[in-house]
């Protein structure tokens, strides 16, 4: 790894994987290397002090601060966005628009690594069994075949197509599946999905699906998916940072652009399975009046769970294979999902009782 200072910024710090990941970054090996800059939102002075206090440098904005995160960008060797960056198309451009500058200034390679989702490969079928296609990070062209309509797909276009202009811009797109466990950063500590169900099952005192919650999807524990952006940021820093040697060959499989994805799962669910291990540990709690799983009404799915983008968010099939990674030495080793609800649960009671 490098002697070099490595300027790092990081958007989404507070949040669930990017707080996650600076944790994990700020126990790397390498640490003492790594000057390290955070996109906060807002002025919380709780906040500001508690990143200060970890070394790490907050920078006050948003992702609609355009000159702010370009300017960061442009200063970094390494940018990581997961501040709602699968779909955040204006911090994107910024983000780009920084590496581009910092490029041209240097003449040096700067990297790039953005969090997507495989959201971007999911069906839209609504709680029915779906075509049942896999989609292989070793087959890009499969993935660059999705329709640019596709949920993300639009930013990770944009990403693409700044690569192919720009050979010095190496980007990493990672496509996390559901992510369970409880994270590990300075605040937010939860996910999305399966909180969603569990919130809505002690709310309502069942477990419910969406229809007949046939559809499947993959999954990953936060912190074997955190171990992969940090496989992945070793590898692209070994082969492209300040201290690469001019004649390293990387890996075959640490690949950028448009052939750079990235998915990280470890299992797979249907989403019935799901709500039946909910089911069984609430009811085992009292928190639920039967252990068995029934579905939500078709008018109460959007006011239980997510809005309208509930019937996506856990009524949706998405499958892929995370062999990128893999090859590059990632060993994923949580417990499952499954193994994971109780903790899960507990965790959102003893929160709500704060």
């Amino acid at each position: 790894m490098s002697s070099t200072k490595i300027n790092i910024f990081l958007t989404g710090a507070t949040g669930y994987i990017g707080g996650s990941i600076l944790t994990s970054l700020l126990q790397h090996p390498n640490a003492s290397n790594f000057n390290i800059t955070a996109l906060i939102r807002g002025g919380d002075d709780e906040r500001v002090k508690k990143l200060a206090s970890l070394h790490v440098t907050p920078l006050i904005g948003s992702n609609d601060s355009f000159d702010i995160i370009e300017k960061a960008a442009s200063e970094s060797h390494v940018t990581i966005h997961t501040a709602n960056s699968s779909d955040d198309l204006p911090s994107t451009k910024a983000i780009i628009s920084g590496l581009n500058k910092r490029t041209k200034q240097t003449g040096k390679p700067t990297i790039y690594i953005h969090t997507s989702g495989t959201g971007v490969v999911a069906e839209d079928v609504r709680g029915k069994k779906g075509s049942g296609t896999v989609f292989s990070d070793l087959n890009p062209d499969q993935i660059n075949g999705l329709p640019d309509k596709q949920l993300h797909r639009n930013v990770d276009l944009f990403i693409i197509n700044a690569a192919d202009a720009n050979p010095l811009l190496k980007t990493a797109i990672v496509l996390p599946p559901t992510i369970y466990g409880i994270g590990t950063g300075p605040f937010n500590r939860d996910s999305v999905q399966l909180p969603l169900l569990v919130r809505a099952a002690i709310k309502r005192h069942k477990a419910e699906t969406i229809g007949a919650g046939e559809p499947t999807w993959n999954n990953v524990h936060i912190g074997d998916l955190v171990d992969a952006y940090i496989i992945i940021l070793d590898q692209l820093v070994a082969a492209y940072g300040p201290d690469a040697k001019p004649n390293a060959q990387p890996s075959p499989y640490l690949t950028t652009g448009r052939e750079g994805y990235y998915f990280a799962e470890n299992g797979q669910h249907t989403w019935r399975q799901l709500s039946e291990k909910i089911g069984e540990v609430l009811y085992k709690k009292k928190l639920v009046t039967s252990p068995e799983v029934t579905n939500f009404p078709e008018d109460e799915v959007e006011s239980s769970l997510w809005g309208k983008d509930s019937w996506y968010v856990v009524g949706s099939e998405s499958n892929s294979k995370a062999e990128r990674v893999r090859k590059l030495g990632w060993k994923p080793h949580r417990p499952s999902l499954f193994d994971s609800v109780e903790e899960q649960a507990d965790f959102l009671i003893n929160n709500s009782q704060k």
